[in-house]
This record gives C-alpha cells, structure tokens and sequence, in this order.
C-alpha cells in the first residue's frame, strides 16, 4: 500500500459541516482498493470552534489563522519524509461525491510505477465546476488568470496553466524537485496561482482527470466590502511575490490593472479604503 496523505483546513466550521471531510471518508475504502494507504490531515484554524473529529483515519491538527502555505508545506513535510508517495491539498468545502478515487489513483500508481512518465508529471487535477461553470482548470495571461470552455482530459501542457488548489494531488518527486512546494511569504490567497506558476518551471505536462466535481466559490457580489478589502489587500500582495522576478513592463502593466481594479471596487462600494490597498 502506496501512502496518501490528504490536508483539509477548517475555518469558523464544525467539522460535520464540511462536505469534503464527509465525501472523503465515505471514499476511504475506494482509496484503499486502489492500492492506496490514506490519512487525512484535518487542520483546525480556529481552535475551540469544533471539537476534534475522531476517526482512525483522522490527524487532528490545530493552529490559530496559520497561514495555508505554512500548513501545507507542515504536512507534505509529514508526509513525504514518513514515505508517504502522494499528498492531496483539499479546501473545506469541495464535494469529492462524483470523484472516482478508485480510478484516479490507479491513473497515478501507473505514473508513479514509470520513471519516463513520472519525468513530465508531477501533479493531477480534476476538473472543477461552480454553479455549473468549468472554473479549473483555466488559463493565464500574463499575470491575470482567465477561464476555459473545455479542458482535454489526460497530459496537457502546463504552460500558462492555473488551477484551484483543492484536490490537487502532488507527487513525492513533484515534492523533491519544487521544496518548499508553497511560499510562506503568502498568507492565504494567491497559494495556488504562486504554485502553478512555479510548476511549469519544473514540468512540461499537468494530469487532468476525467472526473468533474463541484466546489463552492465566494461570490464578490454577495460579499461584505470589509472581506472584499481582505481579500484584495491579500490578493495584490500575493501578486507582487508571485510575479517579483518578472520584467519592469510587465510589472507595470499589473500594477496599472490593480489600480484600475481599485478604482472600480472603490466606487462600487462607495469605500474610499480600496483605494488605500
């Protein structure tokens, strides 16, 4: 048995409220099936709000607000130097009810079983959904990210490729080759594009499942303008990490997009705040 580690952090939520620990643990005796021995990771956030969730599988770990590259490099730490060939990154809140486990991880077994392949691959992502709508994975431009109408399933290029975090499955080599595999200069946007970016420097191809699952988004609209501000302020400064090595124009242009983006939440919040990010 291959060891899998999967991380989920939780945030202000009972751990009975979250559909991915639910749907996770349903799926652990098709992980195992697949030749897989899985533990889940369960990183508490916000120490007191949930009491432990007790299980055999389960690693109760807790920290107050760590920052999520802290957590996940904590854990792929755990995982990898125990021998552990396989980590899952997870949110709180994806439904893994339509993921084949049993089918994915022997996708990846076969992977890992091939030296050539395993060369090309380092990482497998499903296809993720929101209300419906494809949002991973997407496309890049530049610095800003956009969606795609369809994606090929299997070995696609990597380059100019973004993804959402959660259900990304990242390999022991993908690991080796990419440690620290998140920056911790990041607090808690932007992980995943800092991730993915950096990816296409170390492999030429991404894995892309056949499986389609659903995920749930922040809608901006439905969104208080003090989380807004939150999440730019972060996001902005995410940006400036992730791109810091990049040419002059290039920086430029970005900072001309943010402060267009500014100006635009500004007047549509009527808050003079975002324009202080």
């Amino acid at each position: 048995m291959l060891g899998l580690s999967i991380v989920v952090v939780l945030y202000r939520k009972q751990h009975g409220e979250s559909s991915s620990l639910r749907s996770l643990i349903a799926a652990l005796g098709e992980m195992r099936d697949a030749g897989f021995a899985p533990t889940i990771y369960v990183w508490n956030n916000s120490p007191g709000f949930t009491a432990p969730l007790e299980h055999e599988a389960v690693v109760w770990l807790e920290g107050e607000n760590v920052k999520l590259p802290v957590i996940y490099n904590q854990v792929a730490r755990s995982t990898f130097e125990a021998g552990g060939e396989l980590l899952m990154i997870s949110d709180d809140d994806t439904d893994y009810r339509q993921y084949d486990f049993r089918k994915n991880l022997g996708i990846v077994k076969e992977f890992l079983g091939d030296a050539q392949r395993r060369q090309s691959v380092g990482c497998f992502i499903p296809k993720i959904l929101s209300g419906g709508r494809l949002v991973s994975p997407g496309g890049r431009q530049l610095f800003r990210g956009y969606l795609l109408d369809q994606v090929a399933s299997g070995p696609i290029s990597a380059h100019n490729l973004l993804a959402i975090n959660s259900a990304t499955l990242i390999t022991r080599d993908c690991y080796e080759r990419m440690q620290p595999l998140y920056d911790e200069r990041l607090n808690f946007y932007g992980t995943d594009t800092e991730f993915f970016v950096r990816y296409e420097e170390f492999y030429s191809r991404i894995y892309v499942f056949d499986s389609q699952i659903d995920h749930s988004l922040s809608a901006d609209s439905k969104e208080s303008p003090d989380r807004m501000l939150f999440r730019w302020r972060d996001n902005i400064r995410a940006m400036n990490v992730i791109f810091e090595r990049t040419s002059f124009p290039f920086k430029l242009a970005m900072r001309a997009y943010y402060l267009l983006m500014k100006v635009k939440l500004a007047v549509r919040f009527r808050d003079k705040r975002f324009l202080q990010i």
